[in-house]
């Protein structure tokens, strides 16, 4: 009986030692070789114990049984140590699929910030571009206008300096213009002057008789201006007229609202408007010598019409400078505006001023 059950315990001893390697696989989890050399030991004790005690059969028979009971436990603790290896790997396997599956993810996130990174990095490559584009362009347009700057200013320079000299120029057109007026009046003067020597004439009909044809402005010597007065003279029809009222569409034009005074002495210029004055009109047509009215008008299309009439004179002051027109000629073209009957009657009425009314007309002074 010995021998059978000492086969059996050395195949269990085999199938023991080779375990670990069939089903472990690792040296390094699971430790054998202190169980090899203990499960040695055991089957040299049971050789020696088969050898050495010759009937002691039951006692052989419970060596056995322990012997199987601590290989059978053994192989137990060996197969659980084993599954709880086992169960490790497996649980790490879980945790390091989990870890991979992370690792997987924060790939993707990381290949994902890196894609994105990589756009705006070409975006921002983009941006630099088109700022640096823009920077030439705002540089370049910087110095156009720095140089339409200098341009401008050196234009603004030559235009101050042309308005200096254009300020000059006015300055001494202005002196000149003087300087030709007082020359005019100088020469003008001395013309009259020279009139006033050679002439004394009364009006504008002597200054015919003494040869003068050519209308314009010379002096005469009425008895109420014995230092003489500046009259035109206005040659028409082979007569020279003497003009004492002179109104024209033309600057610098006079002022005719004046004062009784005014209009007594006379005011203006002859060689533009003036009035001749009511004392001297008195004196004209006061003496043994008759006078003739001629009023010549143009319209605003350059046409002149004309009335005569033969007989005119003014009275003097104490009577208010009455005046005396009639014989109104057919010839006129201009119409009876003094003395007719469709608008006014002229004749015999005074002279009237802003500051004496005389008229007696009802619609004005």
């Amino acid at each position: 009986m010995a021998r059978p059950l000492l086969g059996l315990l050395l195949v269990l001893v085999a199938c023991f030692a080779l375990l670990p390697d069939t089903i472990g696989g690792n040296n390094e989890a699971f430790n054998l070789t202190e169980n090899v050399i203990q499960n040695q030991i055991a089957i040299k004790q049971i050789l020696e114990e088969q050898t050495g005690i010759g009937e002691g059969g039951e006692h052989k028979d419970n060596v056995t049984h322990y012997l199987l009971r601590e290989v059978k436990d053994a192989i137990r603790g060996q197969t659980d140590i084993q599954q709880q290896q086992w169960n490790k790997i497996q649980e790490l396997e879980g945790k390091l699929q989990k870890y991979e599956e992370i690792r997987q993810q924060q790939q993707m996130r990381i290949q994902q910030h890196e894609d994105s990174l990589k756009e705006k990095e070409d975006t921002i490559r983009v941006l630099e571009d088109n700022l640096r584009q823009t920077e030439e362009a705002a540089a370049g347009q910087y110095r156009k206008l720095e140089v339409n700057l200098t341009k401008l200013l050196s234009e603004m320079d030559h235009l101050a300096q042309y308005n200096e000299e254009v300020t000059k120029m006015n300055t001494q057109l202005r002196d000149n213009n003087t300087l030709l007026k007082n020359l005019s009046s100088a020469c003008q003067h001395s013309v009259t002057e020279s009139t006033n020597i050679s002439s004394s004439a009364r009006d504008c009909t002597d200054i015919q008789l003494e040869g003068e044809t050519q209308s314009g402005v010379y002096q005469i010597f009425p008895e109420s201006s014995a230092a003489g007065v500046s009259v035109l003279c206005k040659m028409q029809e082979d007569h020279m007229w003497t003009v004492f009222l002179a109104r024209r569409r033309h600057t610098p034009q006079e002022n005719f609202a004046r004062n009784w005074q005014d209009y007594k002495t006379g005011f203006g210029d002859p060689r533009g408007e003036y009035w001749l004055g009511n004392d001297n009109l008195h004196t004209l047509t006061s003496g043994d010598q008759s006078y003739r009215l001629r009023v010549v008008a143009t319209n605003l299309r350059g046409e002149q019409r004309s009335a005569d009439w033969e007989t005119f004179s003014v009275g003097d002051e104490t009577s208010g400078y009455p005046v005396t027109v009639k014989g109104y000629s057919i010839s006129s073209t201009l119409g009876d505006a003094l003395a007719g009957d469709d608008w006014v009657v002229m004749d015999g009425m005074s002279f009237s001023t802003v500051d004496m009314d005389h008229d007696t007309a009802s619609w004005g002074l």
